[in-house]
């Protein structure tokens, strides 16, 4: 079995601690030393906060949960493909929302002879055309506009 000569080196934290707030001006109390993966983490305040020292490493009497910064979770937005399609006006629904109004939905729902379940198809057909996935909800959205527009809606011509 070969021979191992291992050396050890200890350091107080509260030196690394000096040593780091002097060089770079740091808050006069370390409130917390852990280690993450490869690294020394040390985290200083201002604020008053009862130290310890307990064998050369300095501990908390009382402990602050350490602040975690949470990722927020990415909302996927519901985004419809318009490209190509000419406005034909700006309106402000009764929902009080600036919507604009688009040139195949108006050719489409012009007819009044249309039931209001025909209506439906034909936007929702307008926008899978489109390569868009419709939610029942947007399919609304792009009828109830359209439909205030050809009644005579609040409108900003274009």
């Amino acid at each position: 079995m070969p021979e191992e000569i291992l050396t050890i080196v200890r350091i107080p934290l509260s030196e690394i601690a000096d040593s780091l707030k002097s060089k770079h001006s740091l808050p006069s109390k370390m409130t917390e030393a852990r280690i993450e993966g490869d690294n020394l983490v040390l985290s200083f305040s201002e604020e008053e906060q009862e130290i310890i020292e307990n064998e050369g490493a300095p501990s908390l009497t009382t402990s602050p949960l350490p602040l975690q910064r949470k990722r927020r979770t990415r909302k996927k937005r519901n985004r419809m493909r318009t490209r190509g399609w000419s406005v034909v006006a700006r309106i402000t629904n009764s929902k009080g929302q600036e919507c604009s109004i688009y040139k195949p939905f108006v050719e489409a729902l012009q007819n009044q002879e249309l039931t209001p379940e025909d209506q439906r198809k034909k936007v929702e057909s307008i926008l899978r055309a489109n390569r868009n996935k419709p939610s029942e909800d947007s399919i609304q959205y792009f009828l109830n506009n359209t439909l205030e527009f050809l009644k005579g809606g609040k409108e900003r011509r274009i």
